[in-house]
């Protein structure tokens, strides 16, 4: 009994809307291997509203707000991450592709002849084909998988560029700001000790004072100017390096800067749950590669299974291209192939060896991002009590030293000290005044890690997952 075509069309169709197995292991995510909150000395909030402020909310300064802004649109880095990303959706797309049937046709027509006795043929073709793999193992469903998770860790890598972008634009915002006003710092101090040698010199001319006050005055001056200098070069450095991360080193009228000591910042917790860090782009990237890599075992184990290939065609062939479509001449073939591994030298014992290993090494790469992200946290969250303290003790130790240099000042007048700790009272206020402005460069960028560490400043990137496919 013949079986009719259109029966044998049915049963391939049918073939291929079986689901496939899969022999990948079931995914199981790792445990966190941290305690499971950070806090300091027990304080513990969510601050769920606070570390998903959006950057344009954290940040005050306007200045700052427009160089994100610039980064964010030009910068190099994120340029190359997303890149990435629309690499590895086509990648996903080309692999998920070979899930589905080839479908093609063709057609071809042949004349031939002779001289001698004049004689002539021809002949035409016409076919449409299909070949699918039903993958009843698996393994394309899983080489899929494996694309569709490496799709979705480059987006989350993304992520965490632009999150880090943000925080580095941050925090080299800072780093022009304390080059800026050291500069400042420089050069009044400079007008100061021009000053105080103009006074010096003229004490010495009338008497008061001798030619050692003079030039211990003249090197101060020299150390000043020095110190100007190094200033107006670390300015220097420090604008390129803040226009290199905006992504353009074009000159762009800017808001005015707000100096280092109003710098404000919005309020972040003071503790989190340790399973807040999950939810950071960084972790979440390396459990997509920890997914891909157990898709990966079972790609690896379907390798030991036949693999199975059906092939159909149907078509006409006629002597003559007015009978191509007649009904006598419409043809039809069905190839069904089986391809079954017998020896192979050990490969797919080592390919799924392979696997297996690759899947702990991402196990082990998700854990340590995890830890890595909750020392971030911890530290950030330890230091700001520190920090805080420092700083108000730098400003008692500022507000002292500057008394005491009025003091060394007004004796120095009336003879009772040498010029000479009058210039040590000088050097000291200067320095402290230095430090205080980089404890509080400090302080502040302490804040910008850990609203880093906490995922903030990321806005919805728009993106979508490929139609009909979710992570699982």
């Amino acid at each position: 009994m013949t079986v009719p075509f259109s029966i044998r069309v049915a049963g391939l169709l049918l073939a291929l809307s079986f689901p496939a197995c899969s022999l990948a292991p079931a995914y199981t995510r790792p445990e966190p291997p941290v305690p499971p909150a950070i806090a300091v000395a027990g304080a513990l909030d969510s601050g769920e509203a606070q570390y998903r402020t959006g950057w344009r909310e954290f940040f005050k300064d306007p200045r700052l707000r427009e160089l994100i802004a610039l980064s964010l649109e030009q910068n190099r880095d994120l340029r190359l991450a997303a890149l990435a990303v629309a690499e590895a959706r086509a990648r996903y797309g080309v692999q998920n592709a070979e899930r589905f049937p080839l479908l093609g046709a063709d057609g071809s027509g042949a004349y031939s002849g002779k001289f001698q006795p004049p004689s002539s043929s021809e002949s035409h073709e016409a076919a449409a084909g299909v070949t699918l793999d039903p993958d009843l193992f698996g393994r394309l469903k899983n080489m899929s998988e494996a694309a569709l998770q490496n799709y979705l860790a480059a987006k989350e890598a993304r992520k965490a560029v632009k999150i880090e972008l943000v925080a580095e634009v941050a925090r080299q915002y800072l780093a022009e700001r304390l080059a800026a006003e050291g500069l400042q710092l420089a050069r009044n101090t400079l007008e100061s000790r021009r000053s105080s040698y103009a006074f010096v010199e003229r004490r010495v001319q009338s008497g008061q004072s001798s030619l050692l006050d003079l030039e211990q005055a003249r090197s101060m001056v020299a150390s000043a100017s020095a110190a100007v200098v190094r200033s107006e070069r670390e300015v220097i450095q420090a604008e390129n390096a803040l226009l290199l991360l905006s992504g353009s080193f074009a000159r762009r009228d800017l808001p005015l800067p707000v100096p280092l000591a109003e710098q404000r910042l919005a309020d972040l917790p003071q503790g989190v749950s340790s399973a807040v860090l999950l939810e950071r782009p960084d972790i979440m990237e390396a459990e997509h590669r920890l997914r891909a890599a157990n898709a990966d075992i079972g790609v690896a184990r379907a390798a030991f299974f036949p693999s199975i290939s059906l092939t159909g065609s149907l078509g006409y062939m006629s002597g003559a291209l007015s009978d191509l479509v007649a009904g006598t001449s419409g043809f039809w073939s069905f190839l069904p192939r089986i391809s079954l591994p017998l020896f192979s030298g050990g490969r797919n014992i080592a390919n799924l060896e392979l696997a297996e290993i690759l899947r702990e090494s991402s196990v082990a790469q998700y854990e340590k991002a995890v830890q890595n992200a909750f020392r971030q946290v911890a530290d950030a969250l330890q230091s700001r009590a520190s920090f805080a303290e420092e700083v108000a003790a730098r400003k008692q130790y500022l507000a002292s030293q500057r008394l005491a240099l009025d003091l060394a000042m007004h004796q120095y007048v009336n003879g009772s000290i040498s010029y000479l700790e009058v210039l040590e009272a000088q050097r000291t206020v200067f320095q402290i005044e230095l430090d205080l402005l980089s404890i509080r460069r400090d302080q502040l960028a302490n804040e910008i890690s850990l609203y880093s560490a906490l995922g903030g400043g990321l806005a919805d990137s728009g993106e979508s997952l490929p139609p009909g496919n979710a992570p699982q």
